[in-house]
């Protein structure tokens, strides 16, 4: 019997599935079948995966005779697994050569359920035709901290309650390997009809049944979105009505998970934490991307009207007002409750406690106020901005650029990206008698995936 089944999705990817395949065939850890599931493709991908794959005794070859959705494919897959452990890839993404090594050995170390891999490596440039040596972005799903090495998290729902709401136990199931016989135990399966969120379904089964949950740094999985994607869906008016039904979809399963857990039966008020966390995993991804930036969205929106009147009937009419109120404000200021987390606050820069101001309250500084206060590790004493009475500070106290003197501070960090602006803002600061090794500025690293990059993962 193989160690791991390693199960592949595929539906009309017959452009990049060579690749996918043999990334995993190039393993440095060999002891694995795959087993590829063609999802009633419309291309020829079916036919080239026997061409290719037909006479290889590592592959396994599925064909469901009706198109459903990936999670339905990698249900179909499981049924079929015979290793200890399963991996899971999507058909357009590449593992990098070391992937299997890094989740078997540290599934057999700590005798793992699940071992977690927080992101993903992107593509620099053209998405398209990569190879595992080409140079690549890093995207963290999970929230800080960032590990510095494996963690076994402790088998405490409270806890795990905690850090699934502050999103760090969230992300995609193709970043991390399960025990077989654990998802059996369970009956853990992916929901065929919720599409967007049947990995954050799964994964949340997983992460409040698995006794032994294992989170390490390694990057491993790059992920690419070519226009054949299964995701690439147009963002018009009648997608929105299907999300918002899907929405409302995600979070009565949900219910129906935390009703089969003690703990939430006994802690109801912390269901809250876990509903919100599951429809953001859709809303900023999905919800944002249909609306332009005048608020407005492409196509009939009657489909959306009529999806809103099946779920909440006579007060339809509310709940669509805010509902649209909410997106739009977010698509024009992306930073806030729900936000899509673009820049990320440089704390390299600082030692523990030290007293902070945020120089700009724009989308940057807006970006570094939010992360800032959820963590506690610096002290945001103030944020200031020169238009502080002109500008949408969406709840966040900014003050104009003078208070910086009243204010007790170690540093002021200027959340300006434009190296130009910034030196001219530190001049001015300068002239205001701040000294200059108060004043840090580090905007090459501010954009999140640089950040990562750079700052965390030099190494890659």
């Amino acid at each position: 019997m193989p160690e791991i089944s390693v199960i592949i999705p595929v539906y009309n990817t017959s452009a990049y599935l060579q690749e996918c395949v043999d990334s995993v065939l190039a393993q440095t850890y060999q002891d694995f079948e795959i087993i590829l599931v063609d999802d009633c493709s419309t291309d020829n991908s079916l036919a080239l995966a026997r061409l290719l794959y037909g006479h290889n005794n590592k592959v396994q070859i599925i064909h469901r005779e009706k198109n459903g959705t990936a999670g339905a494919a990698r249900n179909e897959g499981l049924k079929r697994a015979k290793g200890k452990y399963i991996a899971f890839i999507d058909s357009d993404d590449l593992f990098l050569p070391q992937a299997l090594e890094y989740l078997y050995r540290r599934a057999e170390e700590y005798h793992a359920d699940v071992v977690h891999s927080a992101g993903c490596l992107l593509p620099n440039g053209d998405m398209e035709h990569i190879r595992v040596e080409d140079d690549f972005r890093t995207l963290i799903f999970d929230q800080l901290p960032v590990l510095k090495g494996e963690e076994c998290v402790p088998f405490d729902p409270a806890l795990r309650t905690g850090l699934w709401a502050e999103r760090k136990l969230s992300g995609g199931v193709v970043h991390n390997i399960y025990k077989r016989a654990f998802l059996n135990e369970h009956e853990l399966r992916f929901e065929e009809d919720i599409v967007p969120g049947q990995d954050v379904m799964f994964l949340f089964r997983c992460v409040f049944y698995a006794p032994v949950y294992v989170r390490i740094p390694e990057i491993f999985y790059i992920y690419r979105r070519p226009d054949s994607s299964v995701t690439r869906t147009k963002r018009d008016a009648h997608f929105l009505a299907q999300l918002v039904e899907n929405m409302v979809k995600k979070v009565r399963c949900l219910d129906h998970y935390m009703g089969e857990i003690e703990y939430f039966r006994a802690h109801p008020d912390e269901k809250e934490k876990v509903r919100e966390c599951v429809v953001l995993d859709t809303d900023p991804f999905f919800v944002q991307e249909c609306y332009r930036r005048d608020g407005s969205v492409e196509g009939d929106m009657s489909e959306v009207r009529q999806a809103m009147e099946r779920i909440f009937g006579r007060d339809a009419w509310l709940a669509e007002y805010y509902f649209h109120a909410y997106h739009r404000k977010n698509q024009t200021n992306r930073p806030g409750r729900g936000m899509q987390m673009s820049y990320m606050f440089p704390w390299h820069l600082f030692q523990e406690h030290s007293r902070v101001v945020i120089y700009g309250a724009g989308e940057v500084g807006k970006c570094f106020y939010e992360q800032a206060i959820r963590f506690d590790y610096v002290d945001i004493v103030g944020i200031v901005d020169r238009n502080a009475d002109d500008i949408n500070t969406m709840g966040i106290p900014v003050q104009k650029v003078e208070s910086i003197k009243k204010l007790a501070y170690d540093y002021v960090l200027i959340s300006i990206i434009n190296e130009k602006a910034a030196w001219q803002i530190r001049d001015n600061l300068q002239n205001m008698d701040i000294e200059k090794n108060k004043i840090l500025w580090d905007g090459s690293n501010y954009s999140i995936d640089d950040y990562y990059r750079n700052i965390f993962f030099r190494h890659l």
